[in-house]
C-alpha cells in the first residue's frame, strides 16, 4: 500500500471533523477580535453609522462559511461513525466523535437568540446605536464559541487522538 504511506484517506477522514471544527472555532474567535473594534470608544460614532451596512454584507458570506464548516464537521463525523463504527468503538472514540457532532449541532441552538440581534444590527433598529446591539452579539458569540464550538473541537480532538494512537 504505497499510496497509504503518502496519503491515507482513512486518516484524512478521521482528521476531517477536527480540521473543520478548528476552522469554525477560529472563525468565531476572529469575529470577536475584528468586530470588537467597532465597539471601541474611539470608533463608536463612526461604527454606529457604518455597522448596519457592514453587517448585512459580512453576514451574507459569514453565514455561508460557518454553515459549510458546521455541515462538514457533521458530515465527516457521521461518515466516520457509520463506516467504521466497530474500529471507533474499539478505540472508544466513537463517543467522542458523536459528542463532537452533538456540540456542532449545539451551535445552531443559539440561532433563536443570535439571529434577532444580527437583524437588529443589520436593520439599524436602534436608530444609530448599533454598537450596543453589537456588544450583545459579541457576548453571545463568545458564549457560543466557548460552550459548543470549543467543546466540539475538544471532542473531535480526543476522538482523533484515541483513534490514531492505537
Amino acid at each position: 500500500m504505497a499510496s497509504g504511506a503518502i496519503f491515507d484517506p482513512l486518516v484524512a477522514l478521521r482528521l476531517a471533523p477536527l480540521v473543520s471544527s478548528t476552522c469554525s472555532l477560529w472563525f468565531a474567535w476572529d469575529q470577536n477580535i475584528f468586530l470588537r473594534n467597532f465597539a471601541h470608544p474611539a470608533n463608536r460614532t463612526a461604527s454606529d453609522h457604518s455597522l448596519p451596512t457592514y453587517f448585512r454584507t459580512f453576514f451574507r458570506s459569514g453565514v455561508t462559511w460557518i454553515l459549510s464548516l458546521l455541515g462538514l464537521s457533521l458530515l465527516t463525523a457521521g461518515i466516520n461513525i457509520v463506516t467504521d463504527r466497530a474500529s471507533l468503538a474499539q478505540s472508544r472514540s466513537v463517543y467522542w466523535y458523536a459528542a463532537g457532532a452533538a456540540f456542532t449541532v449545539g451551535h445552531a441552538l443559539y440561532a433563536p437568540v443570535v439571529a434577532p440581534i444580527v437583524r437588529a444590527i443589520s436593520e439599524d433598529r436602534s436608530k444609530g446605536h448599533s454598537t450596543r446591539d453589537l456588544e450583545r452579539w459579541l457576548w453571545w458569540n463568545l458564549l457560543r464559541m466557548v460552550t459548543v464550538d470549543l467543546a466540539a473541537w475538544v471532542c473531535f480532538g480526543v476522538g482523533v487522538i484515541r483513534t490514531l494512537s492505537r
